[in-house]
C-alpha cells in the first residue's frame, strides 16, 4: 500500500473505531462485536507502524477507554488505568515472550480469566469504601459510588483498616443476564446496570465483581508479585477469581488458555480470553510502559467467532444440485480456529440486500461455527468507484443458461453434466457425514473424472491398482490405501449412503427419517436392490406420516426415485456387492414414543446418550422449545429454553424424573 492509500486508509479506520468505541463504552451499544473492533484496530496498529508519520494523539490506538458520557461526576484516578495489549496466537505470544527476556530473566507468568464486564476501580480509606470509578479515558473516571455498594461481593469494609485502590472487572452472570431484556450482550448489561441513576435498579440485578490489581495503598508488607497481590486483596475480604494459576513458560501459558477455551461455556460469567502478565513486580518496574498498554502483560483473546476482511473478488461457485453460489475471495484472516481466505454469499437476493461488492471491508463470522459467511458490510470503509455486483446469465463451468426456478431465490444450471455439478456431486458423496472417504481429496476426484476413471458414484468401487497409478503423484502405497479404504465402505449405514447421494433437500437427518419410513412400510433389507424396490413402492401418502418429510422433500424423494439414472445407479451397487447397516427399530414406550423432547443445561451424561436413548424409544430430539415441545430434559446452568418452556407450559424433567420415565 503507498502513502496516499495508507493515508486514506488509516483516516477511515479511526472514524470508524471511533464511532465503535463511543456506542460501545459511552452508550452501552453494540452495533459490532468486540472481535470486530477488535480487527479494525490490529489493521489500523498495522498501518500506523508501517507509517509513523501517519500517527496521530487523536487515534484510537494512542488511548485507553474512551470519552466519559458526562452525565456522573468526573473524578481523577489516584494512578493511571492501561488498556492491555492483545495477542491472538502462540507466534505473537513467543513474540512478546522475546521482548520481554531482552530485558528480564527466566520470568513467571500469572495466567487469570480475561472477564468480559466493566473496568472499575475501588478506593478504601481506613478499610471503608468511599468511591467507585469508571475507568473512563484512563486518567479520570465517572464516579459510580452508588451503584456498585448495591453489589453483594463488594465489602463496604475490609478486615484491615487500610488505604488502597483496588481495580477490578464488574460483570453479570449468564443466569442473571437471561433474566434481562434489552442487551445485546452481558457486558453491555453490566456496564448499562451501573451507570443506572436509580441504585435500587442495580441491586436487583445481581452484578458481581472480581479484583485483580493494587494501586495505591498503605498496606503493611504489600505484595511485590501478581499472585501475592491476588492472596493478599483475598485475605483482605475481597472478590478475586479462583482460577488463578502460575506458568513457567509461554508453552504452558497456551496449555491453559486451550483448557479454558473449551471450558468456558461451564463457567457461570463470559470471558473472551486470558490476561497473561509477569509476575514478579520488580521485572514489571524494568519492562515498564508504552504510551498506552504495560509492556509487562498482555489479553490472550480467544479465536474470534467473527472478524474482519476485504473482499478481493467474487466468484460462482456450481453446487451438486446446480445452484450458482456467489462466492467470496478474501484477505485470509483467523476466525474460530482456522484461516478463512473464502465465504459464502449465499445468492444474489443476498449480495443485493447486504450490497457487498469487491473491495469493501466486511465482517466475517462462521455460520454453526463451520461454513464462513459474510455478516455485514463495512460501507464507511468502502473504496471510492465501487460498483454492485451481478451474477453472470450463463453456468462459469458449462456455458449454460442458468435459470432461477419460481418461487426460489436461487439461479441454477440445468446442465446435469455440468463439470461443476459433477465434481461437488462426487465431493459430497465422499464427504465426512456421508460415505466418509477421506483418502479421496477434491484434487483425487478432479483427476478421476478427468481421466474418465468414473462417471457415477459406483464407479468409485470398481476403480483399479493400475488406474490410480495413472493419477498425478501417485504411487503404489497411496493406490492401495484408496483401495482398502473403499472396500471398507462396502458396509455402510444406509442413511449415510441415502444423504451421500445427494438427493435434493435430503440432508443427514432426513435421511435417517427416510429410512425410519422405509422400515415402517417396507420390509426392508440390506441391500441396494431393496432399497431401490422400497424406495419405488412407497406413496408420497405413506412417506408424508413420517414427521419431518414434508411435500417438497417427498417430492423430491419420488422424484429421484423414478428417474432410470437413479435406479440403474441401485442396480451397480447391488452388483457391487454394497451392503447396509439398518438401525434398530424404535421400541414402543409410553410417555416417550411420538413425543417432542429439548435438552439443556449440564447434565451427568453426555447429550449424544440421552438424545439415543429418546430416538430408541420412539422419541425426537428437537434443539428449539416451541409449543410442540413435550418435554424439556433440565440440566445445571439452563438458559433461555428453560424460560420459553415455562411460557409454552412444556413439562420439564430432572435427570431422575427422565430416568423414571423411560423405566
Amino acid at each position: 500500500m503507498n502513502k496516499e492509500k495508507a493515508k486514506e486508509r488509516i483516516k477511515k479506520l479511526k472514524a470508524e473505531i471511533l464511532r465503535f468505541n463511543h456506542a460501545y463504552f459511552v452508550l452501552n451499544e453494540s452495533p459490532v462485536s468486540e472481535p470486530v473492533r477488535d480487527a479494525l484496530k490490529k489493521e489500523l496498529i498495522e498501518l500506523e507502524t508501517a507509517f509513523p508519520e501517519f500517527i496521530s494523539p487523536d487515534s484510537p490506538t494512542q488511548r485507553v477507554g474512551a470519552v466519559l458520557s458526562g452525565r456522573f461526576a468526573k473524578v481523577v484516578h489516584k494512578s493511571r488505568k492501561w488498556s492491555l495489549s492483545d495477542v491472538f496466537s502462540m507466534q505473537e505470544l513467543e513474540k512478546w515472550e522475546e521482548r520481554t527476556l531482552k530485558v528480564v530473566d527466566r520470568p513467571e507468568y500469572t495466567c487469570e480469566h480475561k472477564l468480559d464486564g466493566l473496568n472499575i476501580t475501588l478506593w478504601y480509606e481506613k478499610g471503608e469504601l468511599k468511591k467507585a470509578l469508571t475507568r473512563g479515558n484512563g486518567t479520570q473516571g465517572e464516579d459510580v459510588t452508588h451503584s456498585i455498594r448495591t453489589i453483594k461481593n463488594v465489602p463496604l469494609r475490609l478486615f484491615e483498616d487500610a488505604d488502597l485502590e483496588v481495580s477490578g472487572e464488574v460483570i453479570l452472570s449468564k443466569a442473571s443476564f437471561e433474566k434481562l431484556e434489552g442487551f445485546v450482550n452481558a457486558r453491555n448489561a453490566a456496564a448499562g446496570t451501573v451507570r443506572q441513576l436509580d441504585p435500587a435498579i442495580t441491586a436487583g440485578r445481581n452484578l458481581e465483581m472480581y479484583c485483580y490489581s493494587l494501586g495505591e495503598n498503605t498496606l503493611e508488607n504489600p505484595p511485590q508479585s501478581q499472585s501475592q497481590t491476588l492472596k493478599r486483596l483475598k485475605d483482605l475480604g475481597l472478590p478475586v477469581s479462583p482460577y488463578f494459576e502460575i506458568k513457567k513458560s509461554p508453552k504452558e501459558v497456551l496449555k491453559y488458555v486451550e483448557t479454558w477455551q473449551e471450558k468456558r461455556e461451564s463457567l457461570p460469567y463470559e470471558i473472551d480470553g486470558v490476561v497473561v502478565k509477569i509476575n514478579d513486580f520488580g521485572m514489571q518496574g524494568e519492562l515498564g510502559y508504552t504510551a498506552k498498554s504495560p509492556r509487562y502483560a498482555v489479553a490472550y483473546k480467544f479465536p474470534a467467532e467473527q472478524s474482519t476482511s476485504k473482499v478481493l473478488g467474487i466468484t460462482v461457485q456450481i453446487g451438486r444440485t446446480g445452484a450458482a453460489t456467489p462466492v467470496a475471495e478474501l484477505e485470509p484472516v483467523f476466525v474460530a480456529g482456522s484461516t478463512v481466505s473464502r465465504a459464502t454469499l449465499h445468492n444474489e437476493e443476498e449480495i443485493e440486500r447486504k450490497d457487498i461488492r469487491i473491495g469493501d471491508t466486511v465482517i466475517i463470522q462462521k455460520a454453526g461455527d463451520i461454513i464462513p459467511e459474510v455478516v455485514q458490510v463495512l460501507t464507511n470503509l468502502r473504496p471510492k468507484g465501487s460498483k454492485a455486483f451481478k451474477l453472470p446469465e450463463k453456468c462459469p463451468m458449462c456455458e449454460t443458461q442458468l435459470i432461477k426456478p419460481e418461487g426460489e431465490a436461487v439461479r441454477r444450471c440445468p446442465n446435469p453434466n455440468c463439470p461443476g455439478r459433477k465434481r461437488q456431486a462426487f465431493q459430497h458423496f465422499v464427504s465426512r457425514g456421508a460415505m466418509d472417504i477421506d483418502s479421496l481429496g477434491e484434487k483425487v476426484i478432479d483427476s478421476l473424472i478427468d481421466f474418465g476413471f468414473v462417471h457415477d458414484f459406483a464407479d468409485l468401487f470398481t476403480l483399479t491398482q493400475k488406474q490410480l497409478l495413472e493419477l498425478p503423484l501417485f504411487k503404489q502405497k497411496r493406490a492401495k490405501n484408496i483401495l482398502e479404504a473403499l472396500e471398507s465402505r462396502k458396509q455402510v449405514a444406509m442413511s449415510r449412503f441415502i444423504f451421500g447421494l445427494g438427493i435434493r433437500h435430503v440432508g443427514a437427518e432426513v435421511a435417517k427419517l427416510l429410512v425410519k419410513a422405509l422400515m415402517q412400510h417396507h420390509d426392508l433389507k440390506s441391500t441396494p436392490e431393496s432399497l431401490k424396490q422400497a424406495l419405488l413402492s412407497l406413496s408420497e401418502e405413506e412417506l408424508l406420516q413420517t414427521d419431518g418429510l414434508g411435500p417438497r422433500i417427498v417430492e423430491a424423494i419420488k422424484e429421484w426415485s423414478e428417474n432410470p439414472a437413479s435406479q440403474h445407479l441401485l442396480d451397480k451397487f447391488e452388483e457391487i456387492g454394497l451392503r447396509f447397516t439398518l438401525p434398530e427399530k424404535s421400541k414402543e414406550k409410553e410417555g416417550i414414543t411420538g413425543k417432542t423432547f429439548v435438552i439443556t443445561g449440564t447434565l451427568s451424561k453426555a447429550r449424544g446418550h440421552y438424545k439415543k436413548t429418546i430416538e430408541s424409544l420412539g422419541g425426537k430430539v428437537s434443539s428449539s422449545v416451541s409449543s410442540k415441545t413435550d418435554y424439556l430434559l433440565l440440566g445445571e446452568d439452563a438458559g433461555s429454553k428453560l424460560k420459553k418452556a415455562k411460557e409454552h407450559g412444556t413439562a420439564i424433567l430432572s435427570e431422575e424424573a427422565f430416568e423414571a420415565l423411560i423405566q
